[in-house]
């Protein structure tokens, strides 16, 4: 009797929770462990392991990826981030954050929050430097995306000079 009352305590309990409510400024949700989030960490950890195999497909042919304010493709992205390995060591992120998300007009975006750091290998300096990268979806591949950051202390530290 005992199990049954406390059964129906909790359904009434539960079922008279009130459902939150959208406010005016909430405009979707916001997932962190979905398939885009999680790819979208395996494409950053391809580049930090400088080993880009198998990342086009994650984009459409007409990508367009904005680097500061600089548009170019995604092939060519790619080939400018494996590049940096040229001039730098111990290339990681710090305190990753990553999360999709979903728009009530039906746009996706995953985001993704760190800090870049690595070390010249010109000048022996490591670099700090926080990154702001965000891509947007059709259906399964990237049509957009977004890196922004400060370069000046990365262009600076490429040559010794």
């Amino acid at each position: 009797m005992k199990k049954i009352t406390l059964i129906f305590i909790s359904m009434l309990v539960f079922s008279c929770t009130p459902k939150a409510e959208k406010t005016p400024y909430q405009t979707g949700i916001i997932k962190m462990e979905d398939a885009k989030s999680k790819r979208i960490i395996e494409f950053h950890q391809a580049y930090i392991n400088n080993n880009f195999d198998s990342q086009m497909d994650l984009f459409s042919e007409d990508a367009v990826i904005h680097i500061n304010a600089d548009d170019v493709s995604a092939k060519d992205m790619i080939s400018g981030f494996a590049e940096g390995s040229q001039f730098y060591n111990n290339i990681q992120y710090k305190e990753w954050n990553t999360g999709t998300f979903i728009l009530d007009d039906g746009s996706i975006f995953t985001n993704m929050w760190f800090t870049w750091s690595a070390t010249s290998k010109a000048t022996g300096v490591t670099l700090n430097n926080p990154v702001h990268n965000w891509m947007r979806w059709e259906g399964d591949k990237i049509v957009e995306g977004a890196f922004i950051f400060n370069p000046t202390d990365y262009i600076a530290n490429m040559s010794s000079e």
